[in-house]
């Protein structure tokens, strides 16, 4: 796995539509209204937000990596496959993200795992005195708290946690080596944590490819602990990582509106916003909520003619759209090209 496969797979989804800024806006999570409708258009949800700190070179140089071997094409702006690049992309190994779901908040989880582990592997051994690998102020609360009025100090407590991490990370599915890399970054009394740079000369894999299967594992192992009865324990310190809500905070404030029935110029003017800021919030309502009221929008035949139009000339580029519908909006195209998913369903 690297970050230039990951790149050719979201370029063979979004299908010459988008330009090649696109991916680096789905990877970083951005919160824009295109960003958003990007992940329903092209059912990308699973990379948003993978990685919220991707830095522009990083990425610049895995899209040069793709145009130097011939694999994607610059098309008026726009990417695309080349015939090379779509044979490329059908032997890439599934990928298992959910981005979506933990925009990097997985990373808290670990956070919280990590702290656990090497709490219990010097507790167990009546020595309380030790430098926290975790730094974070609110990581350590956390763990105290989840420890509080626990045996900490009895040997089967501390075996009763590291058997359910260790049957929650077998059920997960995790390869080898990312069973190996999530162990290794672990701090025990007897073991440090392996660097990075120790397990990329060890696996002979560059540091930017282990992290990004690092991030895979811990996106296999939520959903496993996140059941409950379980994992009783993991399924606390899996607590509030998963997103409650997909929507923005600021979507959610117009929804408040909309639900108590203020039209979309109203929620503008109470907000003070711009009605291009509602009309990307009415977009993420629909996105996220499969009993959005679009009909009091857009009509069943309205949005039948725009699928079969998107369907015949093969595009959702909105330009193109607008010019075989004229009646029709911007808005009110995004809105549809937004519940297509539904009419095709």
């Amino acid at each position: 796995m690297s970050l230039s496969s990951i790149l050719l797979f979201i370029i063979k989804k979004m299908n010459g539509q988008r330009t090649l800024n696109a991916g680096i806006h789905l990877l970083r999570g951005k919160k824009s209204g295109q960003t958003l409708q990007d992940v329903e258009y092209f059912n990308v949800k699973s990379f948003f937000g993978i990685l919220p700190k991707l830095e522009e070179k990083t990425y610049v140089d895995a899209a040069n990596e793709l145009l130097d071997k011939g694999l994607i094409i610059l098309d008026d702006k726009f990417v695309r496959l080349t015939e090379i690049g779509q044979k490329m992309v059908s032997p890439l190994p599934e990928f298992h993200f959910r981005g979506w779901d933990y925009r990097g908040r997985e990373m808290i989880f670990f956070r919280r795992v990590s702290l656990l582990v090497q709490t219990l592997s010097y507790m167990r051994t009546g020595d309380s005195s030790f430098t926290p690998t975790q730094r974070d102020r609110e990581i350590q609360l956390f763990v105290k708290q989840i420890l509080e009025n626990k045996p900490v100090s009895d040997p089967r407590f501390a075996k009763r946690i590291g058997d359910e991490l260790k049957m929650a990370i077998m059920k997960s599915g995790m390869s080898d080596v990312q069973k190996y890399i999530f162990v290794s970054r672990l701090t025990g009394k007897s073991e440090m944590a392996k660097t990075w740079e120790q397990l990329a000369l060890e696996l002979k894999q560059s540091v930017d490819d282990l992290r990004l299967l690092f991030i895979e594992s811990l996106h296999r192992l939520l959903p496993v602990v996140e059941k409950l009865g379980d994992y009783p324990f993991l399924n606390e310190i899996a607590k509030d990582i998963k997103v409650h809500s997909y929507l923005t905070e600021s979507a959610m404030r117009t929804k408040r509106l909309f639900d108590e029935g203020y039209s979309m110029e109203s929620i503008a003017a109470i907000r003070k916003l711009k009605m291009s800021t509602i009309e990307d919030h009415i977009i993420e309502m629909a996105m996220n909520d499969e009993q959005f009221p679009i009909n009091q929008f857009v009509s069943d035949e309205q949005i039948r003619a725009v699928v079969l139009k998107t369907e015949e000339m093969g595009t959702k580029r909105l330009k193109l759209l607008k010019d075989e519908f004229k009646a029709l909006s911007y808005f009110e195209l995004r809105l549809i090209l937004t519940a297509s998913k539904e009419v095709n369903s």
